[in-house]
């Protein structure tokens, strides 16, 4: 069985082919990769530039080609930061289907998760803990691994081009230019700490599996393997050299050296950040950990067929959902408010499904019992037999079933919840904090909310509702259970309304 696996990466498009023997063995046959910058200026244009669009479709089109005359029998591609935020990610999406690739948008912690597969896969982890990092054009992914096992993990949303986008500098960068950089990174950490847990052990090792620090290795040490005390004197020259200079006289590819200064207070800030004092970097990354979780499922594409799916999940609802007309209206709703805070949830296709799918069930618990029917409602999910489904999907739609009610999810006091892997315990959170909202707005069971939209207002969000008539009961329910949900956003939120076109 020969499968194909494309990265379509914010900075860089990569694919790799392997062929597999059947009895666990298998081998590269094809790699290719493209520096086509797609999340070039979508910071502040929020869009993927004209240049860009025309230069990845070119390359998928290309890697088309190579997949077609190798015959291979399974294809995957996976979007990442640039597709879930342009406003344009539609379009190219459209354009690569056309092209015969289907691109699959998956979100941080997504990213995270095969990232870390494809690095166990690539070599054992020492016994002390480590961290490991990529670096992309649009976000960041860290996992902290130790004795083995997951720690933690966080995608910060926040890569080398939105940084060099967001805090543009000057050729040559000025003292001003730095310290704008420094502020902004500052910041960026700041808030992801408050995802991780409190006492989190530092890693003296970090493992990076991105093209940015790959080049950094090459500029400091000259090896894969470089330290914070290599990495500060490149760093300085970097930041003393314009973009010319960097290609003629520190040897940076060229399609990198208007940002690799960027990059490299980026990663230093970042093993500060982690406490580590070196860095191994690895050749593999996204890619090599999609073969893996293709080879995992017997080298099938994931996810299975949606269809198979989505019947499983509906008849399970025929048979246990009281309210069907209120479940399919909450996932309607929460369909609308999952693409209006994609911006600041960095979510993906998987997530979005899984949601559907919790929003379509969170009330077939009711079918035993009227109390408690969240935690009825996990059992029953758990316990159903969903076909289609991978076994970790089925614990994290029942588990957002589960914290769609009542104290949000809490790894300390909930035994399920903390079972899940680190990435899954983040997705949960932000899936049920949008489920609790959207069911919030049903409150009534009269579908009083018809819609959902958001415009962003300088640094405040506004959730825009499709009234039909009087909403104080469901505005009153959003402020009971729409905390976990504003918490999460870490933005002030404004709930307004409007009716028949008219604003209220």
């Amino acid at each position: 069985m020969r499968i194909a696996a494309i990265d379509v990466g914010s900075n860089s498009l990569h694919l790799v082919v392997v062929e597999t023997d059947g009895m666990g063995g298998h081998h590269v046959l094809a790699r290719e990769k493209a520096m086509v910058r797609l999340a070039r200026g979508e910071a502040k244009s929020g869009r993927i530039s004209a240049e860009a669009f025309a230069a990845g479709l070119e390359t998928l089109a290309r890697m088309k080609g190579v997949i077609d005359s190798l015959e291979c029998e399974t294809v995957m591609a996976c979007g990442t930061a640039a597709l879930r935020n342009a406003s344009n990610a539609p379009e190219f999406l459209a354009e690569a289907a056309r092209i015969g690739i289907p691109i699959r948008i998956i979100s941080g912690e997504e990213e995270a998760r095969l990232i870390h597969q494809a690095v166990s896969h690539a070599i054992p982890f020492p016994d002390e803990p480590v961290v490991l990092v990529d670096i992309g054009g649009g976000s960041t992914e860290l996992t902290w691994v130790g004795e083995g096992s997951v720690l933690a993990s966080i995608s910060i949303p926040w890569g080398l081009q939105r940084l060099a986008d967001a805090a543009a500098t000057a050729d040559p960068p000025t003292a001003k230019d730095l310290k704008n950089v420094n502020g902004l990174m500052r910041k960026a950490l700041k808030k992801a700490r408050k995802g991780l847990p409190k006492h989190l052990p530092g890693g003296r090792l970090v493992l990076g599996t991105s093209g940015t620090l790959e080049d950094l290795g090459r500029g400091a040490s000259g090896s894969y393997i470089f330290s914070a005390e290599q990495l500060r004197p490149f760093r300085q020259k970097l930041w003393r050299t314009n973009a010319k200079g960097r290609v003629e006289r520190l040897g940076v590819d060229p399609k990198r050296a208007e940002v690799l200064h960027v990059g490299a207070s980026w990663a230093s800030a970042l093993l500060d950040w982690v406490g580590a004092r070196e860095v191994r970097v690895l050749p593999v990354g996204l890619r090599e950990g999609m073969i893996w979780e293709a080879l995992k499922h017997g080298g099938v594409a994931i996810p299975p067929l949606a269809e198979r799916r989505r019947i499983s999940v509906e008849q399970l609802a025929a048979r246990l959902d009281p309210d069907p007309g209120h479940s399919l209206h909450v996932q309607r709703l929460a369909d609308q408010l999952f693409v209006a805070l994609s911006p600041y949830f960095e979510l993906g296709d998987p997530e979005r499904e899984w949601l559907s799918y919790a929003a379509r069930l969170h009330d077939v618990g009711f079918s035993l019992s009227e109390k408690g029917h969240h935690k009825h409602g996990a059992y029953l999910i758990r316990n159903a037999s969903l076909k289609g489904f991978w076994p970790e999907e089925v614990d994290i739609i029942s588990q957002v079933v589960r914290h769609h009610r009542g104290k949000a999810p809490d790894p300390a006091k909930h035994e399920a919840f903390r079972q899940l892997e680190p990435w899954h315990r983040n997705v949960v959170e932000k899936l049920c904090a949008i489920l609790r909202a959207a069911d919030a707005l049903d409150r009534r069971r009269r579908q009083a909310v018809r819609g959902i939209r958001a415009e962003v207002e300088g640094d405040r969000l506004i959730l825009w509702l499709e009234a039909a008539g009087d909403l104080k009961p469901e505005s009153e329910a959003l402020e009971e259970k729409g905390d976990l949900l504003f918490r999460l956003l870490e933005a002030p939120v404004e709930i307004r309304a409007e009716s028949g076109g008219s604003r209220v």
